[in-house]
């Protein structure tokens, strides 16, 4: 029993860390290109923040796809972010299409 329990956890462990590369790379914290004042800050952990001006909006975050980028708000909304190599763009509500540069 025990080592059916060991055998399950190293198994979790080493698929948890073998999806963790391309989710270090995205974290950090960005800034909207023509927007001052819109920021996006990615952390580890999943979390994260939009701030716009004095207003912020946290989520969670995930990768879907390995080239979408999805921001589910606690209101139930789901933001959808593409990854580009110049850094993450997508529809913004109220602002059209918004491009975060990785700082």
């Amino acid at each position: 029993m025990r080592r059916s329990l060991f055998l399950a956890l190293g198994l979790a462990a080493f698929l948890l860390l073998g999806c963790r590369g391309p989710v270090e790379g995205l974290v950090g914290e960005y800034e909207a290109e023509g927007q001052a004042g819109a920021k996006l800050t990615l952390r580890p952990d999943g979390g994260g923040a939009l701030a716009v001006g004095a207003e912020e909006a946290p989520f969670r975050w995930e990768i879907k796809d390995g080239r979408q980028l999805l921001l589910h708000t606690r209101q139930g909304g789901i933001l959808a972010l593409n990854l580009t190599a110049a850094g993450l763009e997508g529809d913004m509500p109220g602002a059209g299409k918004v491009v975060f540069l990785k700082k």
